[in-house]
């Protein structure tokens, strides 16, 4: 008999599908997925729900699908969330310590500080995380408790969201009548399933390319310095695709993903692809590498943006990681050279999180 309280369930609800996974602590104290669901989703756009209904029937269906495979119900669920509606800043807030030696007090303080410089109307904190703290003169402090000094300064990375996108994904998963543990943003999570800590510690930026959006996360000295939702993914190349081409949304998908790669040079000049019409006519014959060149131009602009906006920041210089692609979208053949010819040689890896033998590989 499965202990319910021992569970914990994730859902990443994508612009393409909804994702739902099982997990329980096992007696080694690991976290063992023990039920993975899956159901397409036509409910959101660029990572927002724009039709509650089908978002709903989505969640419910990858629910139960897990629930089937796990042997058990459930009844809260981690929300992953990502969207235009996110915003993330660095905050700063400084305090005085009356005993003469940092208490968690004092911690606490000095986070309220920096949180009420920041309140925003209509928007919700979801999270507020440590970058490091100083004590007097002293800097790049870990963790300051117990610490002798006379004043305490913090730093942190606040995400928050929109309030009205947040309750428009809590009503999705209350109408499957399920609690919401948490809400928390996809990149974050991301990060933490699929980068080391010693990629955090020196230097690392993950790029989670979805359907509607490639969320960014950037860590640096050990601490996240940097978060951004863009609204550009996979969705976008295959509408290129079938913009281009004129053939419907539904072939230009199955062209990406079967015959797709991001990178046109490495594309034989006789290896060709067929595709029909929009029009309903008798299939086309087209040469592989143009399709290639199609593709390759969206990531192409994907990964300049990228780069640029890491430029003006001034982080190029700390990530000596490098970046680690993640997502559906990044599968694609080419993505991790062509980002390699763009962020650098061999600075680029293809990340995924670690799955348990007994899962198949399923969870990619």
């Amino acid at each position: 008999m499965i202990d319910t309280e021992k569970l914990i369930v994730a859902l990443d609800v994508g612009t393409s599908k909804v994702v739902a996974l099982i997990a329980q602590i096992n007696r080694d104290q690991q976290i063992e997925v023990i039920g993975v669901g899956k159901s397409p989703c036509i409910g959101l756009k660029k990572g927002m729900v724009v039709d509650i209904d089908e978002t709903a029937k989505a969640i419910k269906h990858a629910v139960k699908e897990a629930e089937n495979m796990a042997h058990c119900q459930i009844h809260s669920v981690f929300v992953g969330i990502a969207g235009s509606q996110i915003v993330s800043r660095n905050l700063e807030g400084q305090v005085q310590i009356p005993s003469g030696e940092v208490s968690s007090q004092d911690m606490q303080a000095v986070l309220d500080k920096a949180k009420n410089s920041a309140i925003m109307p209509e928007q919700k904190i979801l999270h507020v995380l440590p970058q490091e703290f100083s004590v007097d003169n002293q800097y790049d402090i870990r963790n300051p408790l117990g610490m002798a000094g006379v004043r305490l300064e913090g730093h942190y990375h606040m995400i928050s969201c929109g309030l009205s996108a947040l309750q428009n994904l809590e009503k999705c998963v209350h109408q499957c009548n399920l609690g919401v543990d948490a809400m928390i943003l996809e990149p974050y999570a991301a990060a933490n399933a699929v980068l080391t800590e010693d990629e955090k510690t020196l230097g690392v930026c993950l790029i989670d390319i979805g359907a509607g959006t490639t969320d960014i996360a950037v860590y640096i000295h050990g601490a996240l310095r940097y978060t951004e939702i863009i609204p550009v993914g996979g969705d976008h190349v295959t509408n290129d695709i079938a913009h281009v081409l004129r053939t419907p949304v539904v072939e230009a998908e199955q062209l990406k993903i079967k015959q797709g790669c991001a990178q046109s040079i490495v594309v034989k000049r006789d290896e060709y692809v067929h595709f029909p019409a929009a029009n309903g006519k008798e299939n086309r014959k087209l040469e592989r590498h143009v399709l290639a060149s199609i593709i390759e131009a969206r990531y192409t602009e994907l990964f300049e943006y990228i780069y640029n906006q890491l430029h003006s920041l001034g982080a190029l210089d700390y990530l000596s990681a490098g970046f680690v692609l993640t997502g559906g979208a990044a599968r694609i053949e080419g993505a991790e050279s062509l980002a390699d010819g763009i962020f650098g040689k061999d600075r680029t890896r293809l990340g995924t999180p670690t799955i348990l033998p007994e899962m198949g590989g399923q969870l990619v």
